[in-house]
């Protein structure tokens, strides 16, 4: 009963992945042809499916920049960091953001 049970997480947790991999696509996809909205809504799925991580973040402050809701941006952006401190490309966006406030 305990394989099942193990056997039965790990399944879920391939679809998931599965799931917020095709929804990062669609996302990434979605912002490239400038419906940043869209890529958004996209982003934040992943989120409520459980996954945080800081190119999830950062592709949402990028959302919210292009769409110069700056203050959202930079949250976004700020989060990315605190998962992944020493990127140079989240520093540099959050940069930008911030310059855009003064």
């Amino acid at each position: 009963m305990k394989n099942l049970i193990v056997l039965l997480l790990l399944l879920f947790s391939f679809t998931a992945s599965a799931q917020n991999d095709a929804l990062f696509n669609r996302a990434t996809t979605y912002y490239n042809e400038g419906e940043y909205e869209k890529a958004s809504e996209n982003y934040f799925k992943i989120i409520e499916n459980g996954e945080h991580s800081a190119a999830v973040y950062y592709n949402l402050g990028n959302c919210y920049y292009k769409l110069n809701q700056i203050a959202p941006s930079i949250y976004y952006y700020e989060k990315a960091l605190l998962l992944k401190p020493n990127d140079r490309e989240i520093k540099n966006n959050l940069s930008y953001a911030q310059n855009m406030t003064l």
